[in-house]
């Protein structure tokens, strides 16, 4: 009976948002949906959300699975929160926008400025480069991302690396770092001279009406937050490890709501809470001291898919949780993901989902299936990890790690781009009739397996 009735409950629950669901996305919705449900099914997902938004407008949200396993709660999207990972950083960098806006934060200063406690290094480092990925200050190391100990200031979160040296010379290249926005927090408050969580709230959260977005607080409760989970080297789903990210909120430590990072996705695409002039500069990939744009701005990755369309967005992941946000300015479409489980796979799943939503489906010439009957199969990418290459319905599509496939876009010059944007494959026959996959991602070669 108990059974029967969380079957109602949760079957009514959908009914009532696929009836709400405007009528023209109704065709969009149900591919996304299969999307979703492809998805969820690959990685063996406990729960998962995903929201859409269209012009502002959230056209289609819905839960998938549980956010407790235990007790068979189901996922809602509109109030169960998840861990967001590094979609945190976006964030973060809202809240130096608004400083920056009121000319509050100078971005070339150095960083002691605002945080006058932070030893200074062998060169001077600035608040720009630390947003960037370009200050050579550290990532995680051995096992501090499985952190449990109490951080009661973000402060007390800079002793973990404020005495380390720097990797390289600011701007010399581009090297990813989590710890780089616990120095931005610490920035934050300076420069505002509030507790950075307080000023989160204040000048991020309730503005844009983001109200289950808050801290993934140990030692307090909150509602609606879903339960962690990992898998086994075996495949097994069970309880992730207690981790406590108080140690570094700004880069990895929020909890949110699907529906919440649309809104926030979405206000960064016309000026209202940001101006103008901080938008653009926000969403400008960043240099390095050689010229070399990083494909990130100010807390966004920034980029364009295979298709040519430009986006930005940012993806996450936790001990437990696995997110994707990514925007596309120009149809104003905006997806966000989250999951309750590491280890996911999502492929180009969000990008697919927005494609779904746009003006102009997804279209392209279709390839030519006899030209490429000899380069498909199975391929080892640099000697050791395996892939495949296949047609499905008349799109060639490619996957690594027997992971989810991703959609390849026919190019002009013959090559195709993975609608990710992230790499582009050639395909050709060796002198001694090897087939080669080159890819743009670590000039990857893939040789054909017969």
């Amino acid at each position: 009976m108990a059974s029967r009735l969380l079957f109602l409950f949760a079957f009514t629950i959908y009914f009532l948002s696929v009836q709400a669901q405007p009528a023209r996305y109704r065709a969009a919705i149900d591919s996304a949906r299969s999307l979703v449900e492809r998805f969820v099914a690959f990685s063996d997902i406990p729960g998962a959300a995903v929201s859409v938004s269209v012009g502002g407008e959230i056209v289609w949200s819905e839960g998938f699975g549980y956010a407790d396993l235990e007790q068979q709660v189901p996922v809602r999207p509109e109030r169960t929160k998840f861990r967001i990972g590094s979609v945190s950083k976006p964030l973060t960098a809202a809240a130096v926008g608004v400083l920056y806006d009121k000319g509050k934060i100078d971005l070339n200063a150095p960083v002691q400025q605002y945080v006058p406690g932070f030893p200074e290094k062998r060169w001077p480092v600035s608040l720009r480069l630390v947003a960037g990925h370009l200050a050579g200050i550290r990532h995680y190391r051995g096992q501090e991302f499985m952190s449990s100990k109490r951080y009661a200031t973000v402060g007390e979160g800079l002793s973990i690396f404020a005495g380390d040296s720097l990797l390289f010379e600011p701007g010399e290249r581009f090297s990813y770092s989590s710890y780089a926005w616990n120095l931005v927090s610490a920035a934050v408050e300076g420069a505002s001279g509030e507790d950075f969580l307080n000023y989160m709230q204040e000048a991020v959260f309730n503005p844009l009406d983001m109200n289950n977005t808050t801290a993934d607080f140990t030692d307090s409760l909150v509602a609606f937050r879903t339960r962690y989970y990992e898998k086994t080297e075996g495949g097994t789903t069970v309880n992730a490890p207690f981790v406590d990210n108080s140690y570094k909120w700004a880069g990895g430590g929020f909890l949110s709501t699907t529906e919440d990072l649309v809104r926030f996705g979405h206000a960064h695409i016309q000026p209202g809470f940001l101006s103008d002039a901080t938008l653009s500069l926000w969403l400008t990939p960043m240099k390095t001291n050689a010229g070399e744009p990083t494909g990130y701005g100010m807390g966004w990755f920034v980029g364009e898919d295979g298709t040519g369309a430009p986006w930005f967005g940012h993806g996450g992941g936790s001990v437990g949780g696995i997110t994707q946000l990514i925007v596309y300015p120009e149809p104003q479409v905006v997806v966000a993901m989250l999951t309750n489980s590491g280890r996911v796979d999502y492929g180009d799943t969000h990008q697919r989902i927005a494609h779904l939503f746009m003006p102009t489906p997804l279209s392209y010439p279709a390839p030519d299936e006899t030209a490429l009957e000899p380069f498909l199969g199975e391929y080892l990418l640099n000697g050791d990890t395996p892939a495949k290459v296949f047609l499905e319905n008349g799109r060639l599509y490619f996957s690594r790690h027997s992971g989810l496939p991703e959609l390849l876009i026919p190019q002009e010059d013959g090559s195709f781009v993975a609608l990710s944007g992230n790499t582009r494959h050639r395909f050709r026959s060796h002198p001694e009739m090897v087939v080669e996959m080159p890819g743009r991602e670590g000039e990857m070669v893939g040789v054909k397996q017969e």
